[in-house]
């Protein structure tokens, strides 16, 4: 069996396109003392949904994963913002990455029909993932892909009450610089300008054009936001920096006064951000309230940030391009600002939409997991080995 597989690992969720499939996941796991009662939990239901459902036990642990352990009401272990953003060492990247891949396998292995599941899966697998551009290095690189690769992985998944053991295999895992990750996404999403072009019909976007232009990225996280510049496929070394900003410190600012306003005893950050999603949820509009100033603090400091990089390019920037989970409840505090800076210095404002911000980096991803550029790096360093 072979997989292709795109791994964008955010903060607060990890985006993954499995054979063309999103999988959008909370980017937590909860690890477990002892097995749990599985006698009745039918399997068909399983693997119907089973990133949602993922129970798995990896190099000695037993983890609930993603929406499954939040459902569980046990302690869950969440990137911390500020403190752990190194993916390089993350547990939670790597044991949430390996459970996927084998839920990815075990569902194909059981096909649209349910049929029987074997005992044992043997899945091979190339990935395209990214690392944040601050961390980015050639050496950084290869040692994340080194997690993953040359060696072989075995991952117990369960399936109701039978365990099938998945052995993962990544053949080649690529490591990419986030912000080259959109690049590709720019180049080959026209819908990504769609609303743009409707407000700029004189000027309009074509995916062509951003093989020229010069983008200043400003990549809005749960606990970080990047803001490389790139032209075509290519970052600027001169130009890479990140800060500790996004929803997440947002939301770590206020969540105690939150807690106590309703009395709750326990609140997770991602709890939080999932309350602010969901506007049908009856503490919506007041967990709204209590981080918006917040969030409006955490603006200020992307927009001097952006400044500070415009100003260190000599406005010498074409495009800043404004996307990621963060961007979209920043908007109404940061768009306006940063619309009026850019027109003062004849820069044009790409403010991705909310329905393709989170997902830019990953569908960039997995365009070049796809692309020609990625055979041919696969070709050059596997025969390098």
């Amino acid at each position: 069996m072979y997989l292709k597989i795109a791994n964008d690992n955010g903060n607060s969720e990890q985006d993954l396109i499995i054979d063309d499939e999103l999988i959008q996941q909370p980017n937590v796991f909860a690890k477990l003392m002892r097995l749990p009662n599985l006698d009745d939990v039918v399997q068909e239901n399983v693997l119907k949904d089973i990133h949602n459902q993922l129970l798995v036990s990896i190099e000695g642990g037993l983890y609930y994963i993603g929406q499954r352990a939040l459902d569980s009401g046990l302690p869950c272990h969440t990137i911390e913002v500020g403190i752990d953003n190194n993916k390089l060492t993350s547990d939670i990247v790597y044991i949430n990455t390996l459970a996927h891949t084998a839920a990815a396998a075990v569902k194909k292995a059981a096909g649209e029909n349910m049929k029987a599941l074997d005992k044992t899966i043997t899945v091979h697998v190339d990935m395209a993932t990214a690392l944040p551009v601050s961390y980015y290095s050639k050496k950084n690189a290869n040692d994340f892909a080194a997690k993953f690769s040359g060696k072989k992985h075995h991952v117990c998944v369960y399936v109701g009450s039978q365990e099938v053991v998945v052995d993962v295999n990544y053949d080649f895992v690529k490591v990419i610089p986030e912000g080259v990750t959109a690049s590709f996404a720019l180049k080959n999403e026209d819908d990504l300008y769609h609303a743009y072009n409707q407000a700029h019909a004189d000027a309009p976007f074509h995916k062509e054009d951003f093989a020229k232009l010069r983008v200043l990225h400003i990549a809005i996280g749960e606990g970080t936001t990047e803001f490389p510049v790139t032209q075509d496929v290519h970052f600027k070394p001169d130009f890479i920096s990140g800060t500790n900003n996004g929803n997440g410190h947002a939301i770590d600012a206020v969540i105690d006064d939150f807690k106590a306003h309703f009395g709750l005893m326990k609140l997770t950050r991602q709890e939080y951000s999932d309350i602010l999603k969901n506007e049908g949820h009856k503490y919506h509009d007041t967990a709204l309230e209590f981080v918006t100033p917040a969030l409006e603090i955490q603006a200020e400091e992307i927009l001097h940030k952006a400044k500070q990089v415009i100003q260190q390019a000599n406005n010498e920037i074409d495009v800043v391009c404004v996307y990621g989970g963060g961007s979209i409840m920043m908007r109404s505090a940061l768009e306006k600002k940063l619309q009026d800076y850019c027109d003062r210095a004849m820069i044009k404002l790409l403010y991705i939409p909310e329905e393709y911000a989170v997902t830019l980096e990953v569908k960039g991803l997995n365009v070049f997991l796809h692309s020609k550029i990625f055979d041919i790096v696969k070709k050059a360093t596997l025969e390098q080995a």
